[in-house]
């Protein structure tokens, strides 16, 4: 850290896959929740590093569906295409770009819309939502027999610090926003203000609910 912003960050880790028995050691309770107690949403934080696999995607997105529990996907390139159909699928613009293997970048919203369109049809996914790094956040949802529903909401104008923690803090609060039944367009909205906030402070920290009740509540009266 220098001057209240993140210079650099080194990790040591071991990405090796997992074996079978950890597998349903870490399966197995995660079953159970699900069975057991009342989910309300299933997010997967993928970070390419060994825990998640095709095989534990496909357990666990088939069991959230039979207990019609929505999925939040926040994917990495090693299992892109393992995610099929699941409510919302959330790459950043590298993601979308490299998982297509498009050459040219995304500079427009256009071009983006037309990408996330691509995406979607070969996912199967219901809604996309794409971050934009300093330029925001762009969604798009297609329901069977359904128009396209699309648009984009710019970052909003902070004193960045720390961007560490921005994309879980919007995949989970998109996660939560789901759960409650809001739009789209909505789950955008806030997991875009949501993000932004967290990019204020130094380190990985988590949203802080009474801060981004006040920034919402602000901007509606505005």
């Amino acid at each position: 850290m220098g001057n209240n912003a993140q210079l650099l960050r080194v990790d040591e880790e071991s990405e090796h896959n997992l074996n079978t028995e950890e597998f349903f050691q870490l399966f197995q309770p995660i079953e159970a929740q699900i069975e057991e107690r009342k989910v309300d949403v299933v997010i997967f934080e993928d970070y390419d590093k060994g825990v998640i696999s095709p095989e534990l995607i496909e357990k666990v997105v088939s069991l959230a569906k039979k207990h019609r529990i929505p999925v939040v996907v926040d994917p990495k390139k090693k299992n892109f295409w393992s995610y099929q159909q699941v409510p919302i699928f959330k790459p950043n613009l590298k993601e979308l770009r490299e998982g297509l293997k498009l050459e040219e970048e995304l500079s427009t919203i256009e071009k983006i819309d037309e990408a996330a369109g691509l995406l979607q049809q070969k996912l199967g996914a219901e809604m996309i939502l794409a971050t934009l790094s300093d330029k925001g956040i762009y969604y798009r949802r297609q329901s069977p027999g359904q128009e396209v529903q699309y648009g984009h909401y710019p970052a909003q104008l902070r004193k960045i610090s720390d961007v560490s923690g921005a994309g879980d803090t919007v995949v989970s609060v998109a996660a939560l926003s789901l759960a409650a039944g809001m739009p789209l367009h909505l789950i955008a909205w806030l997991a875009n203000l949501a993000g932004g906030i967290v990019c204020e402070h130094a380190g990985v920290v988590p949203i802080d609910k009474q801060q981004l009740l006040n920034e919402v509540s602000a901007r509606i009266v505005q």
